[in-house]
Order: C-alpha cells, then sequence, then structure tokens
C-alpha cells in the first residue's frame, strides 16, 4: 500500500515522536510512505534517516491557495492508495485539495487535541464527508469527534504508543547518578520534571504557583521544565516573582528552565515525580514516557490524561488550573513510600496498555480497511499492474 502523509508541523514534539514510529512501522511492513512536509521542518530529518521521499509544500495558513493546489497536484501525482492528513492544518489543506474529487483516495485524519471543536457545517463537512475516517488518540478526543455529528463507526480511538523497553529500568541505572550529578545535585535533593512545549495550554504557570505554595518543611526540591515555547520568558519572570529562581540553599523548592531537550532519558532516570498540569491535553506522550519509567505522576483530569492515571493507583489527578489541589498532591510525594508505589503502579499500566506495537498494528488495520472499502481508480490500476491486488 502506499500512503501519503501531509504533516504542516515545523516543529517536533509528541505527535510527530508518534508518526515517526508508525513510519518505521509500515516500511517494515512492506508499505510505502511518502511525506508532505513545510520547508525547514524538523521531520525532514526522521524522513532521511528511513529514507523516505519528501515533497516539500509551503503551507502557510489553513486556507493557503497555493498550498492546497500544490496538494491537489500531488494527490495525483504519487496515486496513493491513501492519503493521512496528520495535523490540523495539514487536514484542512488537504481536505480543501481534495474537494471537487469523486474518485480520489481515502483519506485519514489523525486528531490530537481534546479542543471542543464546534458543530458548524464546516466542522462537520471536515471530519465527515472531507474524510473516510477519524484516528483520535483517546476517549477524551473521540467524544469531541463524535459531537460534530459523525458517525461513530468512522472514529476510531487508537491511544498514542511508548518504547517500553527504552523506560524500563531507567532509573537504576548509573545514568540517574551522572546527570544529577551533571545538574548539580549530590544529595538527596528531590528532582520533578515537567517535558512539555511552554505553550498556555500545558499549564506550566499553574505548576509554578503550586511550587511556591509548598511548606518549607519538606525535602528539598528541584523542579526541571523540559521544553521551548512562546511563553518561556513570561514563566521565567513569573518564577523569579515567586522566589523560584536561583534560590538559596535555605529555601525548599528552586525551577530551573532548560530549554528544549531531546532525548528526555537521562531527564527521566535522574528524577523521582513528573506533573503535566495541562489545560488541555489529547493524550500527553510524555507522561507516558514518566509512567514506563516507574515515577510518581501528577497531572490534570482532562483529556485522555483520565484514561492513562488512575487516581491514587498509577498517579495522582488534580482538577484543572486548581493551584491548591495541585500542591497538595505534590506534597504527598514527599512521601517517599507512596511514590514507589504509585510509580510501580504507573510502570505497569505503560507496559500493559500503552506499548508502541499496539498503537502501530491498529493504526495499520485502519489503513488498510479504510483503503480496501474504498481504493481510488488509479490506485487501483496500479497494484493490478504491479500483481498486488490486496493494496500491499
Amino acid at each position: 500500500m502506499r500512503i501519503l502523509h501531509v504533516l504542516s508541523e515545523r516543529g517536533y514534539s509528541g505527535g510527530e515522536d508518534q508518526l515517526a514510529h508508525l513510519l518505521e512501522h509500515l516500511a517494515a511492513r512492506g508499505h510505502e510512505s511518502i511525506v508532505v512536509l513545510n520547508p525547514g521542518a524538523l521531520f525532514a530529518q526522521t524522513c532521511q534517516r528511513l529514507g523516505l521521499v519528501v515533497h516539500e509544500v509551503r503551507m502557510r495558513n489553513d486556507a493557503d491557495l497555493v498550498a492546497i493546489l500544490r496538494l491537489r497536484s500531488l494527490f495525483k501525482s504519487t496515486n496513493p492508495d491513501l492519503i493521512h492528513l496528520a495535523c490540523s492544518r495539514g487536514h484542512k489543506l488537504g481536505a480543501l485539495a481534495d474537494v471537487t474529487s469523486k474518485r480520489g483516495p481515502p483519506k485519514i485524519v489523525t486528531r490530537r487535541m481534546d479542543y471542543p471543536i464546534g458543530a458548524s457545517a464546516l466542522r462537520r463537512w471536515l471530519y465527515g464527508s472531507a474524510v473516510d475516517a477519524v484516528v483520535a488518540i483517546s476517549e477524551g478526543v473521540r467524544r469531541e469527534v463524535l459531537a460534530v455529528g459523525v458517525a461513530a463507526q468512522r472514529v476510531h480511538c487508537v491511544h498514542d504508543g511508548i518504547d517500553v523497553g527504552r523506560f524500563k529500568g531507567l532509573r537504576q541505572g548509573e545514568q540517574r547518578e551522572q546527570v544529577r550529578r551533571e545538574l548539580g545535585v549530590v544529595d538527596d535533593t528531590l528532582i520533578g520534571l515537567t517535558t512539555a512545549s511552554l505553550h498556555r495550554r500545558k499549564g506550566q504557570d499553574v505548576l509554578l504557583e503550586a511550587l511556591a505554595r509548598l511548606p518549607d518543611t519538606g525535602p528539598r526540591l528541584l523542579w526541571l521544565f523540559a521544553g521551548d515555547g512562546p511563553e518561556r520568558s513570561a514563566l521565567e519572570q513569573r518564577a523569579a516573582a515567586l522566589g523560584l529562581l536561583g534560590t538559596a540553599l535555605s529555601r525548599r523548592v528552586e525551577a530551573r528552565f532548560l530549554g528544549a531537550v531531546r532525548p528526555v532519558d537521562g531527564l527521566l532516570a535522574a528524577s523521582d515525580l513528573f506533573c503535566l498540569p495541562s489545560r488541555r491535553e489529547g493524550l500527553g506522550v510524555a507522561l507516558l514516557e514518566a509512567m514506563a519509567a516507574g515515577l510518581a505522576v501528577v497531572a490534570t483530569a482532562i483529556g485522555g490524561m483520565v484514561e492513562a492515571v488512575q487516581d491514587g493507583v498509577s498517579g495522582l489527578l488534580v482538577p484543572v488550573e486548581d493551584v491548591a489541589a495541585l500542591a497538595r498532591a505534590l506534597e504527598r510525594l514527599d512521601d517517599p513510600e507512596l511514590r514507589a508505589r504509585l510509580g510501580s503502579a504507573a510502570e505497569a499500566r505503560a507496559e500493559r496498555d500503552f506499548g508502541l506495537e499496539r498503537m502501530c498494528e491498529q493504526s495499520e488495520a485502519i489503513y488498510l480497511a479504510v483503503a480496501s472499502e474504498r481504493p481510488s481508480a488509479a490506485a487501483a490500476r496500479r497494484r493490478v499492474q504491479q500483481g498486488r491486488p490486496d493494496g500491499r
């Protein structure tokens, strides 16, 4: 099967990581992937590593007429069995590029965000008749798609997956002490970690307020913020105002902004607890990675995170933007026995329910089913010419 993937994102975060793993799986299964990217996209490095054909299309906005015409041309010239619209802008542009086609290839869109979509005629068209199927990364996201009025059988939940073996035993190895030394931590100071882009929806500002409320009687705590984004300056200023930056040894909590860090394995190895205080979150790859590493996690009860974390069992859940509740949850994790119990349960849950192989296999099965239900005429002819009527 030949699949054309449209990705407009220039950066690289959880969604791109999931797509990279999926492309590797598809290649191993004998499928051909072609990728459409914005010029300068970081994902081009992944495509180069995998030896994939890349077409560059400048996708400036959601209604870029030049991009629409370029995509329409690529949809014809690449002759795919299936088009995967891998992000929000790619979804809109890809749908508009094929709006007049009656016999174009079937299309699948991946929906990662749990924002309400709205029930306008345009939204119903985008998620309904403009595509053949929607893949939602959590049941929370799936509910938002169904609220638009899309038929339930066309909306599939495929949870994000992670390479759990990569994180297993991470905090028991030599890397833990090495990274802690590099961070200047040589005592029993606790290290807390948040790995997320610095956007308002990720809620790092709420976490800063909660950290400032922790009593001085507990163990010393260094909180690491790994990630970059438009909110960095404002967050650093707020941390300074709260007395969390460059604190003296007599103070309990210090916050440190590291910028973008990839990979995050070393930070996970060095840390003792993790928090993702998002205002909105489709699922949270960063959360799954922390769970797989055996960290005690705190997350907001929003989107797909309630599907990953069982409150009080594999982590702690708090209401969105509730500073007091978040501070109480963090204070509870001063208890080493509670951290150990939650971390062990989190690791087991990640291994059982959020493995990478499951995500890839479920996605491939949906691709094959959709491509077989409505094969394009051109793709069908090509498969017959190549002697591969099954679409492989």
